[in-house]
């Protein structure tokens, strides 16, 4: 398929953003042990299946919805050229934001996304905790797309949202527009700023297509041994960028709680495996230790799944004293 052909493809909806798989990061591929599905689990599609040791994808079935990217815990599964971590600079405290995906722009003020199944949890709060005000999702457009489902798993992880902060507060304020009047009460649209939209998806998508078209395209930090995935990044960056305190604490239950008990040999193993470098093996005088960096952790329990003798806990949630700025906790024999 011709560079012409992958462009008009994507304006019209019949070429789905590129999905690409790291396998280096994938936790079935770091320990053959691993029960990860969340990916499987996530694909409405069946576009995903799994294999020893790996995950296989069928871009035959792949609609693009990046819901899968949504979930992966290490970011083994990628969107390419994804223009989530460079939100911030897009968001200004104290007014609205409005996310589209490319087919759906309506006024051009839109941060504009692939597809917004690509909205994780921790991406959901890290709008709402940034902005202050109303985050909405523009949806209209779903109904007559192939990935029509979206809302119906935007809605989904809004409840576990709900379900993990409570249905109050800002939380509250990220909404889901479904409904064509519903958008357009809540967009006015810019004849300059429509246009200027217009100009940068041009550019982005012939940017991106361009690069899937390389033939080995090979960025270094692909293959880095460890990789926090950017979702993590932009979390941890709006909790401390956060000038409310209420909204501070009201985030803290989506980080990890990492203990150790009186099983641990400090053979080091777990840190071995974590796929973020959340875990880390320190010696100092009094010997070994393990270096839990909880900022950096994705929950994904592989480090329970490895250790022989299942010394370690993995629970949700920090104490309002992780808001300092030490993110570092050495755990000893003895917990934490």
């Amino acid at each position: 398929m011709s560079l012409a052909d992958r462009l008009a493809g994507r304006f019209h909806g019949s070429e789905p953003p590129a999905l690409e798989l790291i396998s280096r990061r994938c936790l079935r591929t770091r320990f053959q042990g691993s029960a990860c599905a969340r990916c499987v689990s996530e694909c409405s599609v069946g576009a995903i299946r799994l294999e020893p040791g790996t995950v296989m994808l069928d871009p035959k079935r792949c609609v693009g919805c990046l819901a899968c990217t949504a979930v992966c815990p290490a970011e083994a599964l990628t969107g390419c050229g994804s223009r989530l971590a460079a939100f911030p600079g897009k968001v200004d405290a104290g007014k609205a934001v409005f996310l589209s995906c490319e087919k759906g722009v309506r006024t051009g003020e839109e941060i504009i996304l692939p597809c917004l199944g690509a909205l994780s949890e921790e991406h959901l709060v890290a709008f709402a905790a940034r902005s202050g005000e109303d985050v909405c999702l523009n949806l209209g457009r779903c109904t007559d797309c192939r990935a029509s489902f979206v809302p119906a798993v935007l809605a989904r992880r809004l409840q576990a949202l709900a379900s993990k902060l409570g249905r109050e507060g800002f939380i509250s304020r990220i909404r889901l527009l479904t409904r064509e009047e519903e958008i357009g009460q809540a967009a006015s649209a810019s004849r300059r700023s429509f246009f200027r939209a217009f100009w940068d998806l041009s550019l982005h998508a012939a940017t991106e297509t361009i690069t899937t078209l390389q033939a080995e395209p090979d960025p270094k930090e692909k293959h880095a041994h460890k990789h926090q995935p950017a979702r993590l990044v932009l979390l941890r960056q709006a909790l401390v960028d956060s000038g409310d305190e209420a909204v501070r604490l009201a985030m803290l239950p989506l980080f990890f709680t990492l203990t150790v008990n009186t099983e641990c040999n400090f053979c080091g193993g777990c840190a071995g495996m974590c796929p973020t470098g959340a875990l880390k093996n320190i010696r100092e005088e009094e010997g070994k230790q393990l270096q839990f960096t909880w900022a950096r952790c994705s929950g994904c329990g592989l480090c329970l799944e490895f250790c022989p003798p299942k010394a370690l806990s993995l629970s949700g949630g920090r104490s309002p004293d992780a808001l300092g700025p030490e993110c570092d906790v050495l755990l000893r024999m003895d917990g934490v």
